[in-house]
């Protein structure tokens, strides 16, 4: 069934009444006496306003939220993020609609969409291909707004707190950047003036007025008080200043303020938030990227199994660094060895071949529990200097200060009898890889990050 809301009688229903049954309502709360989900809702018509409503209660409805919803007309609005498209021809609509509802089927765990973040897994789970791109409006205190988030989380919660939180929980991604602004430190609001004050007295009354200094007594002042009758006389002692260099020269204090009547090059520069009107200096303000999203593997991973289950808990205990401080300290280290023969490191990777399909196969405690005996048997190997990272959910690094090519040899011993040992209580056919490399043999022009690919690519 198709549901059509339109103001007026509209004969575009008809033209779909061969291929759906097709029933018309003039607004939202005609639908909700009945309640009769659709195949997919179509809101009729150029009134900006009447879209609006109806496309936001529909995104804001606990049952239909996720449901496909067209538009009989293009309509610029920023709420054109809560639609579908276009209505397309009754043969490609129906296509549409059995493409979402094999999707459905496929999805698990249908008690976690009551949430705001099992809302919005939900619908981006049924449009795989969809980008959330931010809207901008001008008389938004952010400039950008994402309607969909708005209406997924029934406007209770800040759209860009809530993208902070689910980056961080890795449910989404970003995809492109479309703005990076600087924003207010205290409301967050982008609507910014900036005024350049005095930098003795912070007054804004301040005049570019260019000035003389005269060689003779020393004097320093505006230049309209060096002229009298067409030439240069010095205002205090007189001398006629003839040659700009001999006589005079022009200061680079061009500026004076009318409050202290100091001179300088140039004012400071204060920031004055138009919503909250508070003061701060430029480099207080927060800057803000503002990205288009996708729904990340992670979030595919929970609307097709209902649940989350992410390996890097397993590795909990070996305090990961980030793989961009890996890089940096990695970089350090191999700058060091080519300046100081002396210095030597070893680097150790540990690839887990088939850990992404035992994942698929077995039960997710046990193999986590497996997991987690690895990392304590790791971290007993490791010494306190010693750096670790993870690349990929099944690439591991170690980076071994220190560590001479004997060193680096008993290392890999000890880890390959921890993982036999490993193997041997555990009913799991981990298949596991190493690589290793120290800085004796370290390539004179490779970086940090070419190493590490270059390693990967042997390992697979």
């Amino acid at each position: 069934m198709l549901i059509f809301f339109s103001q007026e009688a509209d004969s575009l229903a008809a033209q779909y009444k061969d291929s759906f049954a097709v029933q018309q309502l003039s607004d939202f709360a005609a639908w909700e006496r009945n309640r009769i989900v659709p195949a997919a809702f179509v809101i009729a018509g150029s009134d900006k306003q009447y879209f609006s409503s109806i496309a936001g209660k529909i995104r804001r409805d606990s049952e239909v939220f996720a449901s496909l919803c067209f538009s009989t007309e293009l309509i610029t609005s920023p709420d054109n993020a809560l639609l579908d498209g276009l209505l397309p021809p009754a043969v490609d609509l129906q296509k549409a609609i059995d493409t979402t509802n094999d999707l459905l089927k496929s999805l698990k765990g249908k008690e976690n969409y009551l949430t705001h973040q099992g809302r919005l897994i939900k619908y981006l789970w049924l449009r795989p291909h969809l980008v959330l791109q931010p809207q901008h409006e001008w008389n938004n205190p952010r400039f950008y707004r994402y309607p969909l988030l708005e209406a997924l989380s029934l406007d209770q919660a800040d759209s860009f707190e809530w993208l902070r939180n689910l980056t961080n929980a890795k449910i989404l991604e970003a995809v492109s950047l479309v703005d990076r602004q600087r924003e207010c430190m205290y409301c967050r609001s982008s609507h910014l003036r900036f005024i350049d004050i005095c930098p003795n007295c912070s007054a804004i009354d301040i005049k570019l007025q260019p000035s003389l200094h005269c060689f003779t007594c020393g004097c320093v002042d505006a230049q309209d008080k060096f002229l009298q009758s067409g030439s240069l006389v010095c205002p205090k002692c007189h001398t006629h200043l003839r040659h700009i260099g001999s006589d005079y020269d022009r200061p680079l204090e061009n500026y004076h303020c009318q409050a202290c009547h100091q001179s300088f090059m140039e004012g400071d520069v204060q920031v004055r938030c138009a919503m909250c009107e508070k003061e701060m200096n430029p480099n207080d303000l927060i800057l803000n990227e503002v990205h288009a999203w996708r729904l990340s593997d992670k979030g595919r991973t929970i609307a097709f199994r209902g649940e989350v289950f992410d390996l890097s808990s397993g590795f909990d205990q070996l305090d990961f660094i980030s793989r961009e401080l890996f890089i940096h300290d990695l970089n350090w280290m191999m700058v060091m060895t080519r300046r100081y023969p002396a210095v030597k490191f070893s680097l150790f990777g540990i690839y887990f071949a088939n850990l992404p399909e035992l994942v698929e196969v077995f039960n997710h405690t046990r193999l986590l529990q497996m997991l987690e005996s690895f990392a304590q048997r790791l971290r007993n190997l490791l010494r306190t200097p010693d750096l670790s990272t993870r690349t990929s959910e099944n690439m591991l690094w170690l980076l071994l200060p220190n560590t001479d090519e004997y060193g680096l040899t008993g290392f890999q011993k000890r880890m390959e009898k921890s993982m036999d040992q490993l193997l041997e209580e555990s009913d799991y056919k981990l298949n596991f890889r190493f690589i290793s490399m120290h800085s004796q043999k370290l390539p004179q022009k490779e970086s940090a990050e070419l190493l590490l690919a270059r390693l990967v690519g042997e390992l697979l």
